[in-house]
Formats: structure tokens, sequence, C-alpha cells
């Protein structure tokens, strides 16, 4: 018994040479701590040591200096990991490390922003202007039709466009919300934005008809939202609004600032738009490098 202990500590004197803030424990399994403010916080118990000492430079990141000693070097996925822990508090992020829903929560992260950066595909441009995609539809009968109405998806409207009044009338917001758009050929245009309870749905309204019957749009046409943004004036971006003819229709999609052709061009329509999840695999429509306003987005 006494050989045994001493093994066992000899094991553990040699293990906190090796890794910081992590110990052993009787049943195999690895606990994680970590001191702050003089008072030790535990992190949990981990199945491998490995573990528990990651879980040990997450609490670090949070708890400490970027500069602070770590038991792995900082990679490109810890530096994502420092912007993750930045929508947390301190106690939300020794939660997940806790109950074991820190990595499945930070893959969604890398995830997420993983799409984002595939569907939205910025360059500057010379002028200090920069263009994003925000999110492209394809067009319904009901859009076009003679609701007068387009529904935009609700991921896109809570996440793009500003909250619509909670005030309630005949089924839908009563204050007015007006957004503001410039389409290719820099030509205004305003919709009025509002959230109907009645069918829980976000919609433009009036202004709508008119880009309709403008437009010549019809069912399975796409629609394309960017964001154009100052990059010296950060506050003084505006939307931009492009539509995109469907692939029984002539034209090319998003030809932004150049006349559409009339000869159909077949072969361009075998690659999809890379937009988002909504349309990956909907679209067969081949898009090519696009100008917008003189900034070049590559897509």
């Amino acid at each position: 018994m006494e050989k045994y202990m001493e093994s066992r500590y000899a094991n553990y004197v040699g293990y906190l040479q090796k890794y910081k803030g992590v110990v052993p424990q009787q049943n195999g399994n690895w606990g994680a701590q970590i001191y702050t403010n003089n008072q030790r916080i535990w992190l949990g118990t981990f199945k491998s040591e490995i573990d528990a000492a990651i879980a040990y430079d997450r609490a670090s990141m949070k708890l400490r200096t970027a500069d602070a000693p770590r038991n792995f070097p900082l990679t490109k996925s810890t530096l994502l990991e420092a912007n993750f822990q930045s929508h947390y508090s301190m106690e939300t992020i020794l939660a997940m490390i806790k109950d074991g829903s820190y990595q499945a929560k930070f893959e969604d992260y890398q995830r997420l922003k993983k799409d984002r950066e595939n569907d939205n595909v910025v360059e500057k441009g010379s002028l200090g202007f920069s263009c994003r995609v925000l999110f492209q539809k394809e067009l319904t009968p009901s859009d076009v039709g003679k609701l007068n109405r387009l529904v935009i998806p609700k991921k896109y409207a809570v996440r793009y466009f500003p909250p619509v009044p909670d005030d309630v009338a005949q089924g839908f917001a009563n204050d007015e919300v007006t957004l503001s758009f410039y389409d290719t050929k820099k030509r205004l245009w305003k919709f009025r934005y509002c959230y109907w309870k009645s069918s829980q749905s976000f919609v433009f309204t009036r202004g709508w008809n008119q880009f309709v019957k403008d437009k010549k749009l019809m069912p399975k046409d796409k629609i394309t939202f960017y964001y154009q943004e100052n990059l010296e004036m950060p506050n003084m971006g505006f939307w931009v609004i492009d539509t995109c003819t469907s692939t029984s229709h002539k034209g090319e999609c998003l030809k932004l600032g150049a006349e559409e052709e009339e000869e159909e061009e077949e072969e361009s329509f075998k690659d999809e738009c890379k937009m988002d999840d909504q349309i990956m695999g909907t679209s067969n429509v081949k898009t090519h490098g696009l100008k917008l306003f003189g900034v070049q987005i590559i897509q």
C-alpha cells in the first residue's frame, strides 16, 4: 500500500510539471482548476489529461491576459476562440467548460463564421468602400402577385434589418419603418417594412409592387441584398437591392453596373450561385466577378 501511494504521488508530482492546472484523480480521470484573485475555481473532471489542460487554457483566456502562461501555444483556432468568448460573460464561459457544452458551442460559432465568410466575400474599393452580400431570395408567386408584399425570411430580417415596433394594429405594426435601397442603376427605392403577427412574417409592403412592375419580376427570379459600407465613416453605409432573372428567362445573374446581355449562355448556368444555405441547392446560375458602384466583389 505504501509503495502504491508513493507511485501515485510520484506520478502526480511528475504531472504537475507537464500541464498547468491539471490534477490526476484516483478513478483515472483528470481534474482541471485555475486560481484567480487568490481563489480556486474548479473547472470540472475530464477523461483525458489533454482535455483537462485545454479546459485550463480556455478558462485562462477569459480570466487572465493574453500573454498569461498556457499549456498549449496559440494557434489560428485559439485566436478565433478569443472572439467567441467575447460574446459571453466569465460566468457563462466557466459554466460551459464545466458542463461540457463549450466545445459544441465553439464549433457552432466556427461553422457560422465560415458560412458568413463564404457567403459574404468583400473586397475593398479604391474609394474607401466595401460591399458585402447579405442574402438572396428566390421569389414565390405570392411575392410578385396581388398581395403586393415581399416576405423576408425571419433569420435575415433579424440579422440584417432594424427591429420593427412592437405596437400592433390590424395585424401589423402601426408605426412605419421605411427602408431605403439603391438598385444597380443608383435609383432609390423605399419600402415599408413591418411585422405581420397574423402570419408571423417580416414583409415589405408599400413600394414593393412598383419595384416588381419596374423590374418585370416573375416567380423563381431572385433578388439579392447587399450592404455598401463607407470604411472611413462606418455609419454612412447604405443598402443595395439587385435582381437576378431565372434560368428560364434571358439575362444573367448579378450583372451589377452592366447592361443585360440578350443571348443566353447555357454553359454559365451549370455552376450554382454560392450565396446562403437556403439557396445553395436551388440556384442554377453561375455568378462571376461583379462590380457595384466601383467596388469589385469576387465570388
